[in-house]
């Protein structure tokens, strides 16, 4: 018997609907439909809390259906893929933080400036990848983000004015491309000092 006919027959043999089911779970009636019929399968900790409802074991549910393990599988894998980006993403971010930096501060060939480009771009992988629910969930460090953040990036944004030569058309531009490249900078500074712990892989 498949998983979706073993969780249907579990069901009407503790004489619940759909709906009840699926208000438990805090999903739609329609999911647990999809479930039942074999187009979709519940997630590792829904699969938990169905095998407690129905108190029937994870061994029990998962035996004989080659396609659901084969669903597992694939997941599994994508989330050691997923593991594995967060963390290149993350050093990456800190090497391309510290070369930006040195080179808006000349330590660095000044044309490796333009490495704040790579580092906006991996800044967009990088914040996919951070859990803010759980790094927000505590007051203290959310008032240490912000603070830090402001701080940083009004010490840069002023940097970068006394920089600045006479204003022209071309040195707004200029003036714009390097608030983008402080806020980038600002951001990526934050994510690798608070980043690494609360990767959500």
């Amino acid at each position: 018997m498949d998983f979706g006919s073993k969780i249907q027959s579990a069901r009407q043999a503790k004489g619940l609907t759909q709906k009840e089911i699926a208000d438990r779970l805090h999903v739609s009636r329609k999911t647990i439909s999809s479930w039942e019929t074999g187009r979709s399968y519940p997630d590792i900790g829904t699969l938990v809390k169905l095998s407690d409802i129905y108190q029937i074991s994870l061994d029990k549910l998962l035996r004989e259906d080659s396609t659901m393990i084969k669903h597992y599988d694939k997941q599994d894998a994508a989330t050691r893929h997923d593991i594995l980006l967060g963390k290149a993403s993350y050093y990456l971010n800190v090497l391309l933080l510290l070369v930006t930096f040195l080179a808006q501060t000349k330590l660095l060939h000044p044309e490796l400036k333009y490495t704040s480009i790579l580092l906006m771009i991996n800044l967009i992988v990088l914040i996919s990848y951070f859990d803010f629910h759980s790094f927000f969930s505590i007051k203290w460090r959310k008032v240490t983000f912000i603070t830090i953040g402001t701080i940083l990036l009004a010490a840069l944004v002023i940097l970068a004015v006394f920089q600045m030569p006479t204003i022209s058309a071309y040195t707004m531009g200029h003036a714009a491309g390097s608030l983008f490249a402080i806020l980038a900078l600002t951001i990526s500074f934050l994510m690798a000092v608070f980043g690494k712990p609360y990767m959500i892989n």
